[in-house]
């Protein structure tokens, strides 16, 4: 399964911020793509590595996907909610 890590490029080589579940000589495939300074909101996790084209979308856009999709949830939620007692 994919995993997004972020790295600093230091010396030449690229240092993980986390411990890497990896063992030692293992390859693995990297997909980089510069990070600037864009905040936490476009902390994506592990939607990174899936959806690669997310890495383009600019800071405000993802908060407002996030948003109407927390919306679109609650919304689904209560109308589970009202359904189940509704019988």
């Amino acid at each position: 399964m994919p995993t997004t890590v972020t790295a600093v490029f230091q010396g030449g080589v690229l240092k993980p911020t986390r411990k890497l579940k990896l063992r030692p000589n293992e390859r693995v495939k990297l997909h980089i793509v510069r990070q600037d300074d864009r905040g936490p909101a476009m902390d994506i996790g592990p939607l990174a590595g899936a959806f690669p084209a997310l890495a383009n979308v600019g800071a405000e856009q993802l908060v407002a996907a996030k948003r109407s999709w927390r919306r679109g949830v609650a919304n689904q939620l209560h109308r589970l909610g009202r359904k189940g007692t509704s019988r």
